[in-house]
């Protein structure tokens, strides 16, 4: 006999002989012989066993025979039903079967039946849940069937409205009870969740559900039908509609409108200035994404905070390089990352407003407005209306019209007229207008530089190095995005300054000019900037050769044996002669280039130091050497100063001496008679001394010198001492930033990451800690790959464990988690161009060592640019507002930064790591702040980078999340949080999603005592 007909004989003898709930599910159970003429006492039982002890009914179709039985009329059998229920809270049947099975009715012209499965719909709808893994694979098709089986019910009604203008008392009530079991599905979380996976699973039914309420939408709109619950639509709506954010979830990220002000921006600006001032208009636009993202700031908070950001960094800044680099980066760069934020924010394909001006930084600035305290203090350093000085130039830019020009300054007036009172008419002079003024100069030197004009070229580069003209215009260049260019014709010009042979007279003292004075240029630029601004990939130029082979970079050391093996003998012996000997050397012709001069003076530098030190030499001779090489060319002492450095590093301290001696002797001042003898000489020797300094600084400096980058005091005392300073700041002060990075090198990453951290941690109010974990964010930029590797792999567990009980709770350990997903997401994120942008550009570096470097490049995040290296992020005024919205709608639109497929190294490491740690942590019975950081880490991490990690989410553990449900008895995780943890794009993220609601399912149902 088939299962099924042993079913459907044991209904029929129920329903025959009325058996009451419990006599069914005694009888279903354990079943014995009925005889034809029975006694009383074994009335009613049967001769063969139904459900075999441990067998669901759901293999033998019991909730369909059950239905089946149940709907074979005109209305419904209600002792039938009842039997089913019963079944479903005996746990012979699942919900996953049941609500199947009433899906698949499709009899809707019977109003009665649907009636009562939609009564017994709403009975069961508060319990639904699985109890065994077989049933969770059907529960979210099920959920997703049935909903189409509602929307259909309800679309079905209302067409008939439509067409006959009513419909019938039965039919009112069967809509009302529809709109109860959909009012009911869309309050219980779980069902909303097992809807959402289900979707994910069922494409084609989530299409047909979509236009079903499109049909339900028009239907309503078109007979004025009123319904009785006010919110059905709505819920209609979201059923169909369901999405992620449906799903209740914990936030854990604190509201940017908890917060008047924040110190977000301007840190993450001040390191981001401070190590890549060269890098391009929409790598600090994907930067402030990031952080917009993170923050969830709108346009209106993020200018704010720009604009804030930049007047913040330049109220404490001297007039000198920093100054000037920010004032340039406040004039020139801020206005386009603005703008190019703005056109962002646009749907692609929609056309920019008509409007002159951004509404959002309208507003920003009438924020700005209100600290008269910040702007008070800038009116007075740069003596002017910094508001409306300004607003004027952005007015060109069409970022603000000329109205609101007049209206902010009109409400700074006052405070203008008060501040000129205070000052008694004096006024210090600020560099401001004068940064303003250097984008002048800045074009007329490329536009000399590409004629083939020696003395047109020589005339306008030796006016460069005159008092600080040369850091405007480098600061200048560098936020335009055209350093590249200056550095590019530079170079070609000192390529162009070769000697020609036979040229004599004052031709080629203009060329040995050019050369020496594009020399030195290109070496201060590479002090200042890195050789990464300098050298390119596929050039073979003399200067380049130079500064990758001998020049000697701060953190980039250079081996003395390979400079020395560049040298040329013959060549060496020459310089030696016409060096020591000027008056022999005339008499021989010379026909050394520059060029091979400095390449080959650390031989004879070389042979020098030798020689004095064997005392075959005397100092007298080395001076006369030395001031030969220094009245040739200014460059010549640069030269040999590099090879000097690198020769330093090599050798004991007790032999340092010698060294540091003919480096000083370089620094020796000339005579005026030495400098009336060459033309532009002052000019050229300054920025040679500027440059002979700074290298012997980076190798040896003074040992009473007090340098941010060379100090005898403890790092620790150090690292107090800096941070001291931001404290009594309130923000992150340029010179606190660079002392910082010295410290990063000089300590490591685990080793800053570590003192961040207990700074962090030894604040004792929640506000305070939130501003300095934005501070302690932004300070990790200095190389976030290897702080966030150091953060997850040394510094986070060892504290909690260390220090658990003591300041590792609330809320530290919130703070503490949600600075390792900030950096996770900051560092998972990479920089993308548009579709023809190839060249990826090394974020600037701090390794000590370039081979490491090198090998570890899947390290460093890519930078994509934009377009050629030379080319600049500036339109033309009479372009600016369309063109660039265009370009930036013609490629990915709404983001500047693309997640990787996979994790790189080492992120994948480090993540790993710490996912492996937090099962250590979880796999206990008992509550402790160590499960609580696991949560709120997780929770975080869902929350703050969306499907944005879902690459991490991957390394997920795969018993961690019910593990953590285990322990976590608190009602803290939520339907929202384990929805989010799986793609739901694959089978197995289903199902290990499924897996985890249901066990939150029933663990609720426990908790909270909820009988079937």
């Amino acid at each position: 006999m088939k299962e099924n007909n042993k079913i459907l004989q044991l209904i029929y003898v129920a329903w025959r002989e009325r058996w009451s709930d419990s006599q069914w599910g005694i009888n279903i159970k354990k079943a014995r012989k009925r005889h034809k003429n029975p006694p009383r006492t074994t009335r009613g039982k049967i001769s063969f066993i139904v459900l075999p002890r441990g067998v669901s009914g759901d293999a033998y179709n019991l909730a369909d025979c059950l239905m089946q039985q149940a709907l074979i009329g005109s209305t419904a059998n209600p002792l039938v039903l009842n039997y089913l229920k019963h079944s479903l809270c005996a746990h012979l049947v699942s919900h996953a079967a049941v609500l199947r099975c009433i899906a698949k009715y499709d009899k809707l012209e019977r109003v009665y039946c649907i009636t009562s499965l939609l009564e017994f719909l709403a009975s069961i709808v508060d319990g639904v849940t699985c109890r065994i893994k077989s049933e969770e694979a059907a529960l979210p098709s099920a959920v997703v069937n049935l909903v189409y089986w509602l929307l259909q019910i309800f679309a079905r009604t209302v067409q008939h409205y439509e067409l006959y203008g009513e419909i019938s008392a039965e039919q009112s009530y069967m809509l009302d009870q529809t709109c109860v079991v959909i009012e009911r599905l869309s309050q219980q979380q779980f069902l909303l969740s097992m809807l959402y996976v289900g979707c994910h699973e069922e494409l084609e039914l989530r299409s047909r559900i979509r236009d079903k309420y499109a049909t339900i939408k028009g239907s309503l709109i078109n007979s004025n039908f009123t319904l009785s619950a006010p919110n059905v639509e709505q819920q209609l709506q979201q059923l169909s509609f369901i999405e992620a954010k449906h799903l209740d979830m914990q936030p854990l990220n604190p509201s940017p409108l908890l917060e008047k002000s924040s110190t977000g921006v301007q840190p993450l600006l001040a390191v981001e200035v401070l190590l890549n001032p060269c890098k391009d208009t929409s790598y600090y636009v994907a930067e402030l994404q990031m952080l917009q993202r993170l923050k969830r700031y709108s346009n209106t908070r993020l200018f704010y905070e720009i604009i804030r950001a930049g007047f913040l960094t330049l109220s404490n800044v001297a007039d000198t390089t920093p100054d000037t680099m920010w004032g340039a980066f406040m004039f020139f760069k801020m206005p386009h990352i603005i703008k190019q934020l703005h056109a962002l924010q646009r749907v692609p394909g929609e056309q920019p407003p008509a409007a002159d001006y951004i509404p959002e930084l309208v507003e920003a600035l009438e924020l700005l407005i209100e600290d008269n305290l910040l702007l008070d203090f800038m009116d007075t350093k740069c003596s002017c209306n910094m508001i409306e000085f300004l607003l004027n130039d952005w007015t060109k830019q069409q970022l603000v019209s000329d109205v609101h020009v007049k209206k902010f300054a009109s409400q700074r007036e006052a405070a203008a007229q008060l501040l000129k009172k205070c000052d008694n008419g004096q006024q210090t002079p600020s560099n401001i207008n004068i940064i303003k003024r250097a984008e002048v100069p800045l074009s007329g030197v490329l536009k000399t530089l590409c004629t083939n004009k020696v003395q047109d070229m020589v005339n306008v580069l030796c006016q460069v190095p005159v008092g600080n003209s040369f850091e405007l215009i480098l600061s200048v260049a560098s936020v335009e995005g055209r350093l590249k260019t200056f550095v590019s014709r530079l170079i070609q010009c000192n390529e162009n300054s070769k000697p020609v042979p036979g040229e004599l007279g004052k031709l080629c003292v203009i060329r040995s000019t050019l050369f020496d004075v594009s020399f030195l240029m290109l070496t201060s630029i590479v002090q200042t900037y890195g050789s990464d601004v300098v050298l390119s990939e596929r050039s073979d130029s003399f200067f380049e050769k130079w500064v990758r082979e001998c020049m000697v970079e701060r953190n980039k050391l250079k081996n003395p044996r390979q400079i020395l093996a560049l040298c040329d003998d013959s060549i060496v012996d020459e310089l030696l002669l016409s060096l020591s000997k000027p008056e022999a050397a005339q008499l021989k012709p010379n026909n050394l280039s520059w060029q091979e001069t400095c390449l080959n003076l650390p031989g004879v530098l070389h042979h020098v130091l030798i020689a004095w030190e064997q005392e075959t030499l005397s100092s007298a001779d080395v001076k006369s050497i030395l001031d030969n090489i220094k009245r040739r060319l200014f460059s010549f002492s640069v030269c040999a100063t590099s090879f000097l450095c690198a020769y330093m590093y090599s050798v004991r301290e007790t032999e340092l001496l010698k060294p540091l001696n003919m480096i000083q002797q370089f620094l020796a001042p000339f005579t005026s008679e030495e400098l009336s003898s060459q033309e532009n000489a002052k000019e050229r020797l300054a920025l040679s001394y500027q440059i002979i300094r700074k290298m012997q600084h980076d190798v040896h400096p003074a040992p009473n010198t007090k340098s941010r980058l060379i100090s005898h005091a403890p790092l620790v005392e150090q690292f107090r001492e800096v941070w001291k300073t931001i404290l009594e700041a309130g923000h992150l002060p340029v010179r606190a930033a660079q002392t910082l990075e010295s410290l990063l090198l000089a300590g490591g990453a685990a080793w800053l990451a570590t003192q961040l951290v207990e700074q962090l941690l030894s604040c004792k109010y929640a506000q305070d800690m939130s501003r300095m974990m934005d501070v302690v964010f932004a300070v990790m930029h200095l190389d976030i790959e290897k702080t966030t590797e150091a953060l997850l792999q040394y510094v986070v567990a060892p504290m909690i464990l260390r220090r658990q009980g003591e300041d590792i709770n609330e809320p530290q350990s919130l703070v503490l988690a949600r600075l390792c997903v900030y950096c996770i997401i900051s560092c998972l994120e990479t920089r993308s161009g548009g579709a023809n942008a190839l060249t990826a550009i090394k974020k600037r570096s701090r390794s000590h060592d370039e081979e490491e470097l090198a090998a570890n490049v899947a390290k460093m995040r890519k930078v994509i640019g934009e377009g050629s290296d030379n080319s600049s992020d500036f339109t033309d005024a009479a372009n600016s507002a369309a063109g660039l919205g265009g370009a930036l709608m013609g490629g990915n639109a709404a983001e500047l930064r693309t997640t990787p497929l996979t994790l790189k190294e080492p992120l994948q490491s480090s993540v790993q790591h710490i996912f492996a740690v937090f099962v250590q942590f979880v796999s206990g019975d008992e509550l402790s702040p160590k499960a609580v950081f696991v949560y709120q880490f997780i929770s975080l991490l869902v929350e703050c980078g969306g499907e944005r990690v879902t690459p991490v989410l991957r390394l997920l553990p795969v018993n961690l999340v019910q593990q953590l449900l285990k322990v976590l008895v608190t009602d803290d995780i939520r339907v929202g949080l384990i929805s989010r943890l799986y793609d739901l794009r694959i089978p197995n993220g289903r199902q290990a999603a499924v897996a985890d609601l249901c066990l939150w399912r029933n663990m609720q149902m426990a908790r909270h005592s909820i009988h079937l």
